[in-house]
């Protein structure tokens, strides 16, 4: 077993999670990656059909961290630790398996920093996003045209006026396209920007859309310091490690949003009362309901001067 974490191993024939959910390590969960497929594209689908377990973006740590790469050539196994929404079967474990709970477990203890958790993050999302058949699936969502803008139309509500709009997280520069479209049909005019992590995401933004193409950023959201500022800027929190979110907004709101503009946050219903939490001061929520899905809530923080523009 040697420590890697195997993101970029062009031969790996087969996965082991060691899912938690909590602080409890569940049962290991194996299986093969078909040709053609990246080992976190099968582990995730392995995952929900055998442990009816979706990965999470809200504990401390990633939601997937692959620690160990035992083999070589065409007999390769990467071994990963994954945080989920459910806990797995209490069947009975081997010793090697329960060995390897334990080392998951510890690692697990130690963390990992702020570049491994983006470097996580950004290959398990640009694994599935790039293999995506559909514009929408290609920036994280599963449905069509229509549940897309749905989900995602809530954006442009706090949107009160022409000007720069930001989304952070762009990935194929779908929701740039759509909320300029979306603020015609309501006579605004907003000029869309996109800031993305991932050099291969941000390269599929500019094909689609290469009159935009200078306006596509590529860096870490953590760190990314902008070359001027935006109207309003679009963002979710899990773009950064949960214990940075409270500060890394208030850097946002400070630092990117311009003078009387307006930092908006989406997420499903709820997350204005979390940000609420955080001591951060929402000036308003809209919420867009979906039937028997989850609704969408996005909610925005006033940058100062907010009041002068009013």
């Amino acid at each position: 077993m040697r420590a890697e974490d195997g993101w970029d191993l062009a031969d790996v024939a087969s996965f082991l999670l060691v899912p938690f959910a909590g602080r409890r390590a569940g049962v290991p969960v194996g299986g093969t990656v078909e040709p053609g497929e990246h080992w976190c594209v099968a582990a995730t689908r392995t995952l929900l059909a055998k442990a009816g377990a979706h990965l999470r973006s809200d504990s401390a740590g990633p939601p997937l961290h692959p620690f160990a790469v035992v083999g070589g050539g065409g007999d390769t196994r990467v071994v990963a630790w994954c945080e989920v929404d459910v806990e797995s079967s209490n069947r009975p474990v081997s010793p090697d398996d329960l060995a390897l709970c334990r080392l998951a477990a510890r690692l697990r203890r130690l963390g990992v920093d702020d570049a491994t958790w983006a470097r996580d993050t950004v290959r398990l999302l640009e694994e599935h996003y790039l293999r995506a058949p559909t514009p929408e699936g290609q920036s994280g969502k599963i449905g069509d045209a229509a549940d897309w803008e749905l989900s995602r139309r809530l954006v442009i509500r706090p949107a009160h006026h022409d000007g720069a709009f930001l989304d952070l997280g762009c990935a194929n520069g779908l929701l740039m396209e759509s909320v300029h479209r979306w603020a015609a049909e309501e006579g605004r005019r907003l000029d869309p920007y996109g800031l993305d992590a991932s050099e291969r995401l941000a390269a599929l933004a500019r094909e689609r859309l290469p009159h935009w193409r200078d306006r596509i950023f590529v860096g870490d959201a953590l760190t990314w310091r902008p070359p001027r500022r935006f109207d309003f800027v679009h963002t979710m929190v899990d773009l950064v490690p949960p214990h940075r979110r409270p500060e890394w907004l208030r850097r946002v709101l400070r630092e990117i949003v311009a003078p009387g503009g307006r930092l908006i946050v989406r997420d499903y219903l709820g997350i204005g009362d979390e940000l609420r939490s955080w001591g951060l001061p929402v000036a308003g929520t809209t919420v867009q309901e979906r039937g028997t899905r989850r609704a969408q809530e996005a909610a925005w923080l006033d940058a100062p001067g907010n009041e002068e523009r009013a």
